[in-house]
Formats: structure tokens, sequence, C-alpha cells
């Protein structure tokens, strides 16, 4: 599936040091779980950000079911101009074979359309799943 990258409503895109955290006075730099993929993050420099926290992992992450038919992405976000603390988000996306999870223009849609979410809902669900272009919040 080939995935578009939407037109940014945000200023702020792949960076390390957040203009959201600088301006509430907090710590700028963006820490994640893995340093081993390209920094894939937004911002729109005052009410919030949104960062890949993790690389891809499969899902299920069972071995004996085979090859996963799903990756899963945790993302982190803070909203809002007050100090608050940091939420997180999965997002359940198909595996793409022959790719082993590393599409990064698909996780670039993806954090895409949560930024649309974030900034016309100011919070995010804590799941959902990629079904074609669309994200379905999941209930656990």
């Amino acid at each position: 599936m080939q995935y578009e990258i939407a037109p940014p409503r945000v200023v702020y895109r792949n960076f390390n040091l957040c203009p959201h955290c600088e301006q509430l006075g907090e710590d700028p730099l963006l820490l994640r779980m893995s340093e081993s993929m390209p920094m894939i993050s937004r911002s729109d420099g005052k009410d919030f950000h949104l960062v890949l926290a993790d690389r891809p992992l499969p899902y299920p992450a069972e071995r004996l079911r085979g090859p996963a038919d799903k990756i899963s992405l945790c993302f982190w976000y803070s909203s809002g101009s007050l100090k608050i603390s940091t939420k997180s988000s999965l997002v359940l996306a198909p595996a793409e074979p022959g790719k082993n999870g590393d599409d990064y223009r698909s996780f670039e849609f993806i954090v895409d359309l949560l930024t649309e979410k974030l900034l016309e809902e100011r919070s995010l669900a804590v799941w959902y799943s990629l079904e074609g272009k669309i994200l379905r919040e999941l209930c656990y």
C-alpha cells in the first residue's frame, strides 16, 4: 500500500529538541526507548508534541504463531500549555512482507494521522488500529 504524507498543519517535524517543552521551560531533549531509527516527531511549538517512542514490534509477539501479521508502534505525547505528564498511544498496523516493519513512510503517515486527531481532540486514545488509511480506536 502506498502512503501519502499529509501536508503539515504543524510547524515542527522530526526534531530532537522539542519547541513545546522549551516554551514550557522543561528540558527540550526528547528521549526514546530505541534510538536505532530516525526520529519521527511532530509539534506545533506551543500546545503539544508527539514522538514515536520505540521501534516497531511484531504483534502478537508469541513466536509459536509464526510471523506476525501486524506490528505495534508506541507513541508518546504531551498536550496542553501546563506541565503535565507524558501519555502513551499504541497503533497496530499491517506488517508489510519483505520490509521487516521498517517502512519509514508508513510511520510518517501514522504520526500525521495521530497529529490530526491530537489537534482536533487535544488527546489520543490508548489503542488504535490502522485500517487502510484510517485509524480506528480499539477497546481493550
